[in-house]
């Protein structure tokens, strides 16, 4: 009997598809580099008892990293925010060819919180899915930074974006290329097929938001509780 693999497809109009493969990365090697310095067991008062595990044998750490892909930064990216202002720059890019503002009215303006504004960092990589994308803050490689999670109908073409926070007073961002940005997980139990499509992709061949004001109809997910 065979089992049909859920595709997940990645193309890419800015970034060579051969050098995006670079920057989506599968286990083992998806792993903080500290993992392999650590050991099973720790000493306690002088001697090693088999129930003082480490992280080493936890199955939740271990297993996140099986189940997903570590989306690393493609670019240096610094940014310097002064007053309202925003500067920088994206490895040799100005900062608005793959950054812009999320726009306060969209949400920060009806919370009292620390962000002062939310970037949002466009790749440029398009993934089309036969299952549900979450995005999580890689937390595990202990960024200076966070993201913010989300999930992502992408059986339609979609965009992959990462949004960052900035908070009050924090005036310098600096992502060094190959720095963790997200943590992208499947929804399924079932074997993923990641394929590296080479050809160019249109906006405009699917409905997007190329077409309307809002997809939410479209890209809603149902409630899987009870």
């Amino acid at each position: 009997m065979f089992f049909k693999k859920n595709k997940i497809i990645i193309q890419s109009n800015i970034i060579p598809i051969d050098i995006v493969k670079n920057f989506l990365i599968s286990f083992p090697y998806n792993m903080p580099k500290y993992f392999k310095n650590i050991p099973r067991h720790f000493e306690n008062n002088g001697r090693i008892w088999k129930n003082n595990r480490t992280i080493k044998t936890c199955s939740g750490f271990i297993n996140l990293f099986k189940r997903s892909l570590v989306f690393l930064s493609p670019f240096d990216i610094e940014i310097f925010i002064d007053n309202g202002l925003i500067e920088g720059s994206v490895g040799a890019a100005p900062l608005q060819n793959y950054f812009t503002v999320h726009p306060e009215y969209q949400f920060l303006k009806y919370v009292k919180s620390d962000y002062e504004v939310i970037l949002k960092f466009i790749p440029h990589i398009i993934v089309k899915s036969d299952v549900s994308l979450i995005i999580s803050n890689p937390w595990w490689h202990l960024n200076d930074f966070e993201i913010i999670p989300g999930v992502i109908n992408a059986k339609e073409t979609s965009e992959l974006n990462v949004f960052i926070p900035i908070k009050k007073n924090q005036k310098h961002l600096y992502i060094k290329q190959n720095t963790p940005l997200c943590y992208i997980n499947f929804e399924t139990s079932k074997n993923v097929k990641l394929i590296y499509n080479n050809t160019k992709y249109n906006l405009s061949d699917n409905l997007g938001l190329f077409y309307s004001f809002s997809n939410l109809k479209r890209k809603l997910l149902k409630n899987i509780l009870n």
